[in-house]
């Protein structure tokens, strides 16, 4: 076998290129959300006037320097509250239809998937692929028949439209699956002989067992049921019911836009699933070390 060494000045090449494929990568995603940061501080005559040419004038500058675009978005200025714009309100129902999903999934889909995981019974592997084949399914084919049955059981324009639906999801059936199958089965039938139900095994012994990818599915489903747009879009015509990602998109109107205003309340929409990924990345990334999405 012939081993080829690189010389020293090709090394040297092969990494700069490296680097700038890397910042290249980098600047694809940051650049458009600096834009967007640096505007937010500006109002929609400074935007236009430093758009063209496009420079780093385009980005920032200080001497156009305004908070108009984040006070009118949190309904703080009269035009605002003339005008019924509140972000604040819609951030908060985004919040608490996120937190309600993330809990009921976490009951729901993680019995789910102790019992397709570690319960062996007759037609196991047909009931798991009907509830994988779900997930190959559009969510615009189910959206007619889930808004009859929603209108049918009243949550049609109520908060509980943003999180019945989502009380389960295959997906994360499927991806809890992977965490509890790489927990010893051992531990199961040593709790069994001392005198442990099933029930108990899975709340005090295997899900103790599977923190990090709990917390990773829990930052998944979150950053889903955060970003949802379509379905609240048609479940919810009521301005104080609607949820972040709709109340932004009614900015978006056919008369003159405040873009500072828009691209203020996208980073406010934007920060706190910024901020859950910084606190829980650490258990993300151990989790898809440790585990993974096995095929």
């Amino acid at each position: 076998m012939i081993i080829v060494h690189k010389s020293k000045p090709r090394m040297v090449f092969d990494n700069l290129m490296y680097i700038l494929l890397f910042f290249l990568i980098a600047a694809i995603f940051i650049f458009p959300m600096a834009y967007v940061v640096g505007n937010s501080f500006r109002d929609t005559q400074a935007i236009w006037s430093n758009a063209y040419p496009f420079s780093l004038k385009s980005f920032f500058t200080l001497k156009d320097f305004t908070m108009e675009g984040y006070l009118y978005s949190l309904g703080l200025t009269d035009k605002a509250q003339f005008q019924g714009v509140n972000i604040g309100r819609n951030l908060f129902i985004s919040l608490m239809s996120s937190i309600c999903v993330v809990a009921s999934s976490l009951v729901f889909s993680t019995s789910a998937a102790y019992f397709f995981a570690r319960l062996p019974f007759p037609g196991k592997k047909f009931l798991l692929v009907l509830v994988v084949a779900t997930m190959m399914i559009p969510q615009q084919v189910v959206t007619v028949p889930l808004y009859f049955v929603a209108n049918a059981l009243g949550l049609i324009n109520t908060f509980w439209a943003l999180v019945v639906p989502w009380y389960s999801s295959p997906f994360v059936v499927f991806l809890l699956m992977q965490f509890l199958s790489d927990i010893p089965y051992e531990l199961d039938e040593a709790a069994i002989v001392d005198g442990a139900n099933r029930w108990q095994i899975l709340w005090k012994l295997i899900l103790p067992n599977c923190i990090p990818g709990l917390l990773t599915v829990c930052l998944m489903e979150f950053q889903f049921i955060w970003n949802e747009y379509f379905w609240p879009l048609i479940a919810i015509s009521k301005t104080k019911l609607q949820p972040i990602q709709v109340a932004i998109a009614s900015q978006f109107t056919d008369r003159a836009q405040n873009w500072g205003a828009v691209f203020a309340s996208m980073v406010l929409a934007s920060l706190p699933i910024i901020l859950l990924f910084l606190f829980a990345q650490k258990y993300f990334y151990v989790s898809v070390a440790s585990s993974g999405i096995k095929g």
